[in-house]
């Protein structure tokens, strides 16, 4: 993979679990940006590995690249704070996964209204809809 799309990628798996997961408490941002800063560099660092090994075998260096994203995961999961103090990987080990409202308050923290998105969307398919029908009753 190219270096830029797995430090997007970093981003996004850290993105993912504060969105699904978001009552992270008041250290929760300063964990965003520490855990980000130090995934971002160790991906740097295994990405040059990952090319040396994918010189011999080109399926060797894709599993380093996966073992490396699964790792994070696994580190995020285990160790993101959390307002009642369970782990997020004992929450998904326990079956307790984050419904639309836990995402759509933990999108909030990125600037994203879910809810708003979606009626913005069902006015503009009412529209579209009415100049169906009218177009329908003209022919």
């Amino acid at each position: 993979m190219i270096l830029i799309v797995k430090l997007i990628a970093v981003a996004l798996v850290h993105m993912a679990f504060f969105a699904s997961y978001p009552e992270t408490g008041p250290f929760g941002t300063y964990y965003l940006w520490l855990s980000l800063l130090l995934w971002t560099v160790f991906i740097l660092f295994i990405n040059t590995s990952a090319k040396l090994v994918k010189l011999i075998s080109g399926a060797a260096g894709t599993a380093v690249n996966i073992a490396a994203f699964g790792l994070m995961a696994l580190a995020i999961a285990a160790t993101m704070p959390q307002y009642d103090k369970t782990s997020v990987l004992e929450k998904i080990q326990k079956g307790k996964y984050p419904d639309r409202g836990t995402i759509n308050s933990g999108m909030l923290r990125f600037g994203v209204n879910l809810n708003r998105e979606v009626g913005t969307q069902i006015k503009g398919l009412d529209g579209e809809l009415e100049k169906a029908v009218k177009k329908l009753k003209e022919d």
